[in-house]
């Protein structure tokens, strides 16, 4: 407002009549409004319950959503979308948005998807956390060899939640190109094998076409080259890390771990079910993939894929890797704390 700009700039009331005498403004007026300005800092003046009376969010509906809206204690998953809620009561999902920020102060989070964990499982990574984090101290944990396999596909999935089109237009004007994403039904990937540590990352080794990683091709053909970069990284001293697939928990690559590693985490030791306590599956996949999807031109044949992913491998920070490593004894701490249950929600 003119008035409050020039009362906020010195003049007042009978300067800024003069200044727009074409206004006819009552000398009167524009002194109630100075004062007005002067005590609150405003021109405008609201009354208690002026403006349009409030429908949708009524104390009767703000109930209703804060008791369709939150999961019970004793009842979890049993809360309902926005969406559902506003057909349930007969009020807007804009509405509902309004009455659960502003009137229930309650904020929004994403679900999560994670594996299962049994009692029986929970148990076990209780178990062995606790053991992993005497095991593991801060020197100790520069000296393990993270490994891990991923498959990559040259169509990754879209989360179509947050890649939009803006325009100005009505859906049907916007061009094919701009809104629809092709993605092949079944799109052709390949699988890596890798490790990381302290000293740095080793090689990004490729999975044969059609190979079926069991315990033959692990022993044979993977392992060989995954210690081999661990002697590279750190010489003979260090400790080997793997989840509990089959093919790394059998017999066979036990024994021969025990043969050619210096020191290993057994079977029986790392905890079952634990993407959440891996650099690789809680850091580097994830960001391999961001940084995938940010790649153009994206790649068109599994040859083309294999030498991206190469790249994005190599132009990984190591600080980012040497951040993740150093955060797994707080995992561990944090994986005790919740009694060995799920902790992604927690970090």
């Amino acid at each position: 407002m003119r008035i409050q700009t020039l009362r906020e700039q010195g003049f007042g009331a009978k300067a800024i009549v003069s200044a727009y005498e074409h206004k006819q403004w009552k000398l009167c007026t524009v002194k109630s409004i100075c004062r007005r300005i002067d005590k609150s800092g405003s021109a405008n003046e609201r009354k208690v319950g002026s403006g349009r009376p409030k429908i949708a969010r009524s104390a009767e509906n703000i109930a209703k959503v804060q008791e369709l809206i939150c999961s019970q204690d004793d009842q979890p998953g049993t809360s309902k979308s926005t969406r559902q809620v506003a057909q349930h009561i007969g009020i807007s999902a804009r509405s509902v948005r309004r009455i659960a920020k502003c009137d229930l102060g309650l904020s929004a989070f994403k679900r999560k998807p994670v594996q299962v964990i049994t009692e029986a499982t929970r148990l076990k990574r209780l178990a062995r956390s606790k053991s992993l984090l005497r095991r593991l101290t801060s020197q100790k944990l520069k000296r393990v060899f993270f490994t891990d396999e991923k498959i990559f596909y040259l169509d990754p999935p879209v989360n179509n939640q947050n890649n939009r089109v803006w325009s100005s237009g009505k859906k049907r004007e916007v061009s094919a190109a701009r809104l629809l994403v092709q993605r092949a039904k079944f799109s052709p990937h390949v699988m890596v094998s890798a490790g990381v540590c302290y000293n740095g990352k080793g090689r990004l080794h490729f999975v044969h076409d059609k190979a079926k990683i069991n315990s033959n091709y692990y022993v044979n053909t993977l392992l060989p080259k995954l210690i081999e970069d661990c002697q590279n990284l750190m010489n003979s001293d260090f400790t080997f890390q793997q989840d509990g697939a089959p093919a790394h928990t059998s017999r066979q690559t036990q024994e021969w771990l025990g043969e050619n590693c210096p020191e290993l985490i057994k079977k029986d030791e790392w905890p079952p079910n634990s993407p959440d306590i891996n650099p690789l599956d809680f850091h580097v996949w994830g960001a391999m993939l961001d940084k995938y999807q940010e790649y153009h031109p994206k790649p068109t044949t599994k040859e083309e894929l294999k030498t991206v992913l190469e790249e994005i491998w190599n132009d990984l920070p190591q600080r980012s890797i040497q951040n993740s490593i150093l955060s797994v004894r707080k995992r561990l701490k944090i994986c005790i704390e919740a009694q060995g249950g799920h902790i992604e929600h927690l970090k």
